[in-house]
Order: C-alpha cells, then structure tokens, then sequence
C-alpha cells in the first residue's frame, strides 16, 4: 500500500511539472525584450549580493578579475555585447582597458548603463564595488567606481542576430582588444548554428588578431524569468560552446563552470561535468542549470616570408 501511494504521489508529482512547464511561453523575439525587459528588476533579482545568486555572482567576479590578469596590459579597447546594464563585469576590466564601448539592443539597457555614468542610476553598485576593490587590494572602492566611469566611452545599440551588429548606425566601431559577452548569444539565438555563426561575426568583425573573448553562457536552460516575465533561452551544452568557439578560430580555451544548483563550481582539473539534471520536461527553469565562462584567443594572422 505504501509502495503504491509512493507511486501515485511521484506520477502526479511528474504530471504537475510536466503541467506546469507546458504552461510556460517565453518570450521569443527581440521586439519581446524591448518591450518586457526591464534592466532595475533584472539587477535588483540576479545582481544583489544579498539575492539567492550571490555566490554565482561573487565567483563570476572573481574568475573574470582572474581571467583579465592573463591578458596582454596595456591600455587596450573593450566592447561589451549584450550589457543587461549589468556594469559589475567590467569593474576589473577597467584596470587594463580605457576604451569600453557598451552595446545592448535594449534602449532600457543602455539608459541604465547612460544613468550609473553620470551617476544617475536608482541601483545600488556599492557593495559590489567593495568587494571587486578588496580582490584588488584597493582599500577605497570608490576609486574603482571613477575608473570605470571615466573608461566607459561608448554606449550604443547592437543586435546579435543581424549580420550587421550595430545597423542600422554606419558609425565606425575598430576591431578591440577584448570582446566580453554575458547571456547573450544564446539568449538572442534559435539554434545552436545561429549561436556559431553569431560568434563567428562577432570574431571576425570586431576582435582583433591576438585578441580575446570572454563568454559567459547559461548551459542547458531554456528559458529564465525576471519576476512576472519569462524570457527564452537557447539550450546549449558544453561541447556545443566549445565547438563554437574553435569554429571561430579561438584558440587557448579556458573554460571554467558553476552549478547553480549545488551554489559550487566544477572542477576542471578532475575533469567533472556540470552536473545538470536531464530535462523532464520541455523547459528548464534558469536555477536547474550551470553556467560557462569561457576564454579564447584569436588567432595571429600568419606573416608569409619571401624565400
């Protein structure tokens, strides 16, 4: 008997979820994100560190200050693709680079982004500030905070699935030193083919020969949700990423991953997976999933010799 309410308990448990994730309809388009997406909500759920993502957060943080040290110094050009008006990524960014163009296809977006440099924005950075300024050793964040503003030259719309990133604008925008691109490609793109060739454009057009990118992608999601809002997400693996990223040309891949349901990261070095659970449904809530951050390297261009 017992066995038997097990079952019944565990068939409607599965029914339910099954129910439930049929129900949901993300928004699909980018004329969806225009209208929908409101960048204060998005900071105020996933980028508070007192929110439930704290800990993905702070390591994201610490592995992206680690990944720009590796990088060539220099006074170098950075292009965010896709900011979300999320400006924690480039606080140690603006260590090395004094150029940052930041591109969004949201005007929402780039208004926030427009707000935090003149020192506008309602969102509270503070705190996150402090704790980038102590991976630095800097003992007054707010000196962190000037340099970021002071490097960001540029703010302007883009959109991932055009062939022409910032049409219809002619400005010219030069190829850069550092690409860094957070849940964006595979929010933005249908099929793994399009997140390729997306990647392919952006490399080709946009990082210079020696340059790099720094992705930062959902891994097996499909869609997430701000409050009332549920936005859809391409489901990517691992492998898929990687292939991606050496189709592109890229090489001298550094990858490194967390899963978001152990709050932990994965180590690479014993050759873990993200321990993602196999979908049950047709939809995978953005908290079942892990998350990629990923390095590569364009290729120089080779000098031919006459003999």
């Amino acid at each position: 008997m017992a066995i038997r309410n097990c079952i019944v308990f565990l068939l409607l448990a599965f029914v339910a979820r099954n129910t439930l994730c049929q129900n949901i309809t993300p928004f699909f388009t980018a004329a969806d994100y225009q209208q929908n997406f409101n960048p204060l909500e998005y900071l105020d759920v996933y980028y508070n560190l007192s929110s439930q993502h704290s800990d993905f957060n702070k390591w994201s943080l610490v592995e992206l200050k680690a990944l720009i040290e590796k990088l060539p110094n220099g006074s170098g050009r950075l292009l965010e693709i896709g900011s979300g008006g999320v400006i924690s990524r480039l606080i140690s960014a603006a260590h090395n680079f004094t150029q940052i163009t930041v591109c969004d296809r949201s005007e929402k977006v780039l208004d926030e982004v427009r707000a935090f440099v003149a020192k506008n924005s309602t969102f509270d950075w503070s705190s996150t500030f402090r704790f980038v300024a102590d991976l630095h050793g800097e003992p007054d964040s707010t000196k962190m905070e000037t340099q970021l503003r002071g490097a960001i030259k540029d703010i302007r719309k883009c959109d991932v699935t055009q062939a022409d990133l910032f049409a219809p604008s002619t400005a010219e925008v030069p190829a850069v030193d550092l690409v860094l691109s957070a849940f964006t490609l595979e929010y933005a793109t249908q099929t793994v083919a399009d997140f390729s060739t997306a990647l392919q454009r952006i490399t080709d057009r946009f990082i210079k020969p020696g340059g790099a990118i720094i992705l930062i992608v959902s891994l097996e999601e499909t869609y997430w949700h701000i409050n009332n809002n549920t936005f859809h997400t391409l489901f990517i693996k691992k492998s898929h990423v990687e292939a991606a990223l050496k189709a592109a040309g890229l090489e001298d891949l550094d990858v490194r991953e967390f899963n978001l349901q152990s709050h932990q990261p994965v180590s690479l070095t014993e050759n873990a997976v993200v321990s993602t659970p196999v979908p049950t449904c047709e939809r995978c809530d953005y908290d079942a999933a892990g998350v990629l951050i990923a390095k590569g390297v364009k290729r120089m261009r080779e000098i031919k010799i006459p003999a």
